[in-house]
């Protein structure tokens, strides 16, 4: 029979190994979503991997840039690989198809001409392009899978970093925020080829290593060489894939200031000086590339830009908030969530927004209200500026780097070396449901591509009309991810707060007092 030493025994081993298998749990749960989303599933992906087969160049890639006077008879024209450029032609906009009609393209061998990449319109850095085209190979499935791996490796690694040398306090915010705000639309692009993955990850990660390092008095340690080397890294990730991304490294730079406080920065100051000159980096290469709309070509919506127009999307916002934990769709905005989905993550991050709340002082409330600010202002200014209607041009994934600065600044405690207070019996509930709506979330992303939407969603007799092209069942991409979601979802939740460790102190506590007789 199990003694309460033994429970106790068991939880900080647990507790001890929470870098490790935290993120190994979300790497599995990664490798499952790769597996079960054919080639051009994610957004925008014509444009995303033809640039990346382009990046690469045409020694490895296969992508032949043309002159005037070759394909089209128009300059900056690139040739591609079909399966590159219409990959998901078949089936995007439409859930009913599923990804079996991408065997027809994948049989195309021939190189198709586009003018739709980064290196003729130049809207992104170069930076993720860049890294991915070192992937490149004749066999677009396996170098897109192997792209998705690498990036959804690229952030377990970043956040075992994290959980193994910032305090727990943080440890704690950074994980929670993470399961809280990611599922599903980050479970989705972390392992996807969209540049947004780079962007989510990078920004959340920068907030716990930047405010740990805040809190490091001496650069004798190992420890605060590498939460700057981890700082610098989730920087580089976020300001190489979008350009909004730069803007969001500024305001991370003033949440952490506000949340550390003068105090913590004036005795810092070489840990101050740090973050700051990674915030300099943020301003500068959002200030040095084009601000996206406008311009010579016009305002990208006809709407009025007046009062109205402002107090409409102030109202109508939300509805893309809510996007971002499930309430729209993933994809080319044609995989539809179970409606359970939405409904949990809106709960959750309710529920940990309270618990948050509950736990306030000076600092907190001015770096919560500074971000919740951003969150709200910075789409509205460009909705604003460009004439457009909330809903439309900005996406949820755009807004998903703010909304998990602010559930992890308010999941921040007083102290960095002990995670806030939150009651262990909400937090199994919060795990739990997490982990069902994340479950769910995957299969009917799995289900879309493998049957499509005529098949009923929870028909028991589906057999999966595509299977990737690695060649796993979609059985065993299903049991991976059940299993790496519950045990990220229970590690980032239950282990990372302590909870397990005081519940069991209070039992020891309480079995060590004498028996009246």
């Amino acid at each position: 029979m199990r003694t309460d030493s033994d429970n106790q025994s068991v939880a900080t081993r647990m507790s001890r190994w929470v870098w490790v298998w935290v993120p190994l749990a979300l790497f599995l749960t990664g490798v499952g979503w790769a597996l079960t989303s054919p080639v051009g599933s994610s957004p925008d992906d014509d444009y995303h991997l033809s640039s990346i087969w382009c990046a690469g160049g045409e020694s490895r890639g296969g992508c032949l840039v043309s002159g005037a006077d070759s394909v089209q008879g128009a300059d900056g024209v690139a040739r591609v690989p079909a399966n590159v450029l219409q990959a998901s032609d078949c089936f995007r906009y439409d859930s009913s198809v599923n990804a079996e009609c991408t065997l027809e393209v994948k049989k195309n061998e021939s190189l198709v001409a586009t003018s739709h990449l980064n290196q003729v319109k130049n809207l992104y850095p170069t930076g993720y392009y860049g890294l991915m085209s070192l992937l490149v190979s004749e066999n677009v499935e396996r170098s897109v899978l192997a792209m998705r791996l690498l990036n959804v490796a690229i952030a377990s690694l970043l956040l075992a970093l994290l959980l193994r040398i910032v305090p727990r306090g943080v440890a704690f915010a950074t994980s929670a925020a993470l399961v809280v705000s990611f599922m599903p639309m980050g479970l989705f692009l972390l392992p996807s080829t969209n540049p947004s993955g780079w962007v989510s990850s990078g920004i959340l990660l920068f907030w716990g290593f930047s405010l740990a390092l805040l809190h490091q008095r001496s650069w004798r340690s190992l420890r605060t060489w590498l939460m700057a080397g981890g700082a610098a890294a989730a920087v580089a990730m976020a300001v190489s894939a979008r350009v909004d991304a730069a803007a969001y490294v500024v305001v991370t730079c003033v949440v952490v200031f506000l949340l550390a406080g003068w105090r913590n920065a004036r005795a810092n100051i070489g840990s101050s000086m740090c973050v700051v000159i990674l915030g300099i980096v943020g301003a500068y290469s959002y200030l040095s590339f084009p601000t996206p709309g406008g311009g010579d070509e016009g305002l990208m919506g006809t709407a009025d830009r007046g009062l109205g127009l402002l107090l409409t999307n102030f109202g109508y916002l939300p509805a893309t908030f809510r996007g971002i934990v499930g309430d729209g769709a993933l994809g080319w905005n044609d995989t539809m969530l179970v409606p359970l989905v939405p409904m949990v993550g809106v709960l959750v991050v309710g529920a940990m927004a309270w618990a948050g709340l509950s736990t306030m002082w000076t600092r907190k409330a001015w770096a919560a209200s500074f971000t919740l600010v951003s969150l709200y202002v910075i789409p509205l200014w460009f909705l604003q500026k460009e004439g457009l209607g909330a809903g439309e041009v900005v996406q949820p994934r755009y807004l998903l780097p703010l909304l998990s600065l602010l559930v992890a600044s308010l999941l921040f405690g007083r102290s960095v070396q002990v995670p806030i207070v939150m009651p262990r019996l909400p937090l199994i509930w919060v795990a739990g449901g997490l982990s069902v709506a994340g479950i769910v979330a995957f299969w009917s992303n799995a289900h879309r591509y493998a049957a499509g939407t005529n098949v009923g969603i929870f028909d028991p007799g589906m057999v999966p009309a595509w299977i990737n092209s690695a060649g796993v069942p979609l059985w065993v991409s299903t049991a991976i991810v059940v299993v790496g979601t519950c045990v990220l979802m229970w590690g980032a939740l239950i282990t990372m707060s302590g909870s397990e460790r005081s519940r069991d102190e209070s039992s020891l506590m309480r079995s060590s007092k004498p028996q009246s007789v």
